[in-house]
């Protein structure tokens, strides 16, 4: 990338390229110095004739480049390469128990919001259909808020924003028919359009398996393997992004697995299923979250500010180790095994000069001094004790 100077540098490069050009004639700070305000003044248009380059420059490059709502070029090369922009958020749609006389009517466009003991209180809910109460009375409510912001929990009680003839204007959450998911982030979106560029579509390796699962939403990463022991059969490992996964590890929901499994073998009106005509079966699994606690002894000069660093470090090491797939990723990037070594390693990055004692670990409950994470096992940062 280019090198952006200040206005200072500009302008004292400008002050110096005149004083050459009339042989080392000194430009006085005051009286008769027009020249430096002249300076000045370029200086000024060449920062912004440097920042608009700077701006282009960034934009031809994925990686770089900004998104198309402060006037970047990101989602253009995403709509290109693998046929969409940004997922955006999606609503919930919720079955819900009303009390009221058979044969009464509850109106189309009926509205209803959360109790305020409900997940996400003072939500608004649609009911797109006229209902007549049959004697089941459930009927179907859809979130006027996209997103995981007004998702609700079963036995969650909505009240009528309106009167409601011979109906108890009290509702109660029976079933999430459809479950909300979380706009896809810009930097989510960013890493399936550098993947797109990165992996080569094979006819059914596993890089194909990775860039069809990037078309549901929701899924962080996927983790395709030939099943161990059987022929013709695939695991992959599906982990959804922290606000979609059900236990804020990156297990899948049930939805985002049918959304995977719909992307790889439903045909639709633009393509034929994927899956390859070799492959019997795949199989979509959870990824197994495995919880890492670790235990810094004799810490020299512990403050709240220190442990906030080591473990938001910490946290963000975790987040890149990931297992390796050697039918997609390059050896050169694997990075799948946490050790002791690299704890020491991280305290030390994030907090220079620290003293403390022989560091210890243990994950999914066990002590160990280093761990491989295969298959579908990814890290979870569950605890940093100081003893």
């Amino acid at each position: 990338m280019i090198n952006i100077p200040t206005i200072a540098e500009l302008y004292n490069g400008i002050i110096a390229d005149l004083e050459a050009q009339y042989s080392g004639l000194s430009i006085p700070l005051f009286g008769k110095n027009f020249l430096r305000a002249l300076a000045a003044v370029q200086a000024g248009q060449l920062k912004l004739a440097y920042l608009n380059l700077a701006k282009v420059q960034k934009n031809i490059f994925a990686d770089t480049a900004d998104s198309e709502t402060i006037g970047g070029t990101l989602e253009r090369f995403g709509r290109v390469k693998i046929g969409r922009g940004p997922f955006v958020a999606t609503s919930g749609e919720y079955t819900v128990q009303l009390t009221g006389t058979i044969g009464s009517v509850v109106p189309a466009s009926t509205t209803f919001k959360s109790n305020d003991d409900s997940l996400n209180p003072g939500k608004l809910f649609i009911l797109d259909n006229e209902f007549i109460l049959d004697g089941t009375d459930i009927v179907t409510l859809r979130a006027l808020e996209s997103g995981l912001d007004s998702q609700l929990s079963i036995s969650d009680e909505l009240t009528s924003t309106q009167p409601l003839a011979l109906v108890d204007s009290l509702g109660t959450v029976l079933t999430e028919s459809i479950e909300p998911i979380a706009a896809e982030t810009i930097e989510e979106y960013r890493e399936k359009v550098l993947q797109s560029y990165q992996l080569e579509p094979q006819g059914g390796a596993g890089s194909d398996y990775r860039i069809w699962a990037s078309d549901a939403q929701g899924v962080n990463e996927t983790y395709p393997y030939a099943a161990s022991g059987v022929s013709n059969e695939v695991n992959l490992y599906i982990e959804a992004t922290i606000v979609d996964s059900t236990d804020g590890k990156g297990t899948p929901t049930t939805a985002i697995k049918d959304a995977v499994e719909s992307a790889i073998e439903d045909p639709t009106v633009d393509r034929p299923s994927r899956k390859p005509l070799a492959v019997y079966a795949v199989n979509y699994l959870d990824v197994s979250p495995l919880d890492i606690d670790i235990v810094i002894p004799s810490y020299s000069g512990l403050t709240p500010d220190i442990q906030t660093s080591i473990f938001n470090a910490m946290k963000s090491e975790l987040d890149d180790i990931r297992p390796f797939v050697s039918s997609i990723d390059i050896l050169a990037n694997k990075n799948d095994i946490f050790d002791l070594n690299k704890i020491v390693s991280v305290i030390l990055n994030a907090v220079p000069g620290s003293q403390f004692g022989t560091v210890t670990m243990d994950i999914d409950s066990n002590p160990v001094a280093t761990f491989t994470f295969e298959n579908g096992d990814i890290p979870y940062l569950n605890s940093i004790t100081y003893v």
